[in-house]
């Protein structure tokens, strides 16, 4: 088995809109260079390739651009390429947000395209001839991802529970592992797959490019194994999963310091790293999910009920960009050796990846969201009904697919597992 690595600065010009606020903001100064990082998987003719970029989401075009350029400069079929943002609120301003008024530069933009792409080439015009050796080794990080929703005394359920009085409890789970593939050549680690899942807005400078904690986590590496080193983060199922502990006597722990845990203790587990045997397997697939409808019943909570500022907000955006009956998601598993990466659409509620994890039939299982195509927020089903208040659980211009979207992309993504199994 070959694989190699390689990294492209896409570090945009000041001034360009970012994402992942409901405002317009407008990238000022740069805490950490984005980039584009890729990693290119070949054992007996058979392929993968992931890119994992600094950016918020991916736009609904990207996939075929970045896909087709591969494919027009390798042996790379799009079946084969998975497309991954590590969903930094600092990131690569690629998104049109008419509602706000605000638009990515389209000069820009079409180079983010095009060096997305590069990157995965020129991984693969550096696989060479020598075999690697991958290991995968894990460990739990606790005390940094907390979930944020939670159920008051009066049975609401309610997002962004910190420092709330009247929480009785929270409602979901965490996850606090901490997945590491390394990859070796000649006894020397050349990169490295991270996968964790709590949400990339951990900076608190709104107005500076940032790829948040894995920026820190990258560079902290560096420093341990080397400048070549390149290692791609992938983010776990966080879409209920933030830095906040609903105590506000634990304080947030930022970037910096998420970043450099995080980093040691990817050392820990590539340390203890056992090796997944050979072999890649890819296979990807698109599943049609119906839409919901703002109808009568929603429209008048939204006007007598819910917090006016955050629902009306969302409902606004919601009727500004939403013209389809269904969304059509790219859902992807990638085999390596005994290990299966499970790559799902938007931001996925943290139980579905614990559901893959448990159910999994390999030996070693990781879980991606926001890769390949996008659809805001999915919740499990429990996140919606009467008694629910959630924001994620909220129609908003991405962030509107049936209650029943979390299981039916958690059984694809298992479907397609035990297609490569």
């Amino acid at each position: 088995m070959r694989a190699s690595f390689y990294e492209c600065d896409i570090t945009p010009p000041l001034g360009g809109y970012i994402m992942g606020h409901y405002k317009k903001v407008l990238g000022e100064d740069v805490l950490d260079c984005l980039y584009a990082k890729a990693l290119v998987i070949e054992d007996e003719g058979e392929f993968a390739a992931i890119v994992a970029v600094d950016t918020l989401s991916i736009p609904e075009e990207m996939h075929e651009i970045v896909t087709k350029r591969i494919f027009d400069y390798t042996e790379i079929s799009p079946e084969c390429v998975c497309i991954s943002s590590n969903h930094t609120h600092k990131g690569a301003p690629v998104f049109d947000s008419p509602e706000i008024n605000c638009f990515a530069d389209a000069a820009y933009r079409d180079v983010f395209f095009r060096r997305v792409a590069d990157a995965v080439i020129l991984a693969y015009k550096r696989l060479g001839d020598e075999p690697v050796t991958v290991k995968f080794g894990k460990i739990e990080v606790p005390g940094i991802g907390y979930n944020r929703d939670g159920i008051t005394e009066d049975g609401r359920l309610v997002t962004h529970v910190r420092g709330k009085k009247n929480i009785k409890a929270i409602l979901g789970q965490t996850d606090p592992e901490l997945s590491v593939i390394g990859f070796e050549k000649n006894g020397k680690l050349i990169g490295a797959i991270m996968n964790f899942a709590c949400h990339q807005d951990c900076t608190g400078s709104v107005q500076s490019y940032s790829g948040d904690y894995s920026s820190v986590m990258a560079k902290e590496l560096k420093e341990v194994y080397g400048n070549d080193f390149v290692s791609l983060f992938l983010l776990g199922t966080c879409g209920d999963i933030n830095n906040a502990h609903y105590d506000t006597a634990t304080p947030k722990k930022k970037h910096q310091t998420i970043g450099k845990t995080l980093a040691e203790a990817a050392r820990i587990a590539m340390a203890d790293g056992v090796e997944i045997g050979s072999g890649v397997a890819v296979v990807k697939e698109k599943i049609k999910i119906k839409r919901r409808i703002a109808d009568a019943e929603y429209l008048a909570k939204a006007f007598h009920e819910w917090d006016k500022v955050g629902r009306l907000r969302n409902l606004l955006y919601y009727h500004a960009s939403n013209d389809k009956e269904f969304s059509e998601l790219y859902v992807q598993a990638i085999r390596i050796g005994n290990t299966c990466i499970y790559v799902l659409p938007g931001e996925m509620f943290v139980q579905s990846g614990l559901r893959i994890k448990a159910e999994s039939p390999y030996e070693n299982s990781i879980v991606v969201e926001n890769s390949n195509s996008y659809c805001g927020y999915v919740p499990t089903e429990n996140a919606f009904g009467e008694n629910s208040d959630l924001y994620e659980a909220s129609l908003c211009y991405h962030s509107c697919l049936v209650p029943e979207a979390g299981n039916l992309l958690t059984e694809k993504a298992l479907e397609l597992g035990e297609k490569l199994k």
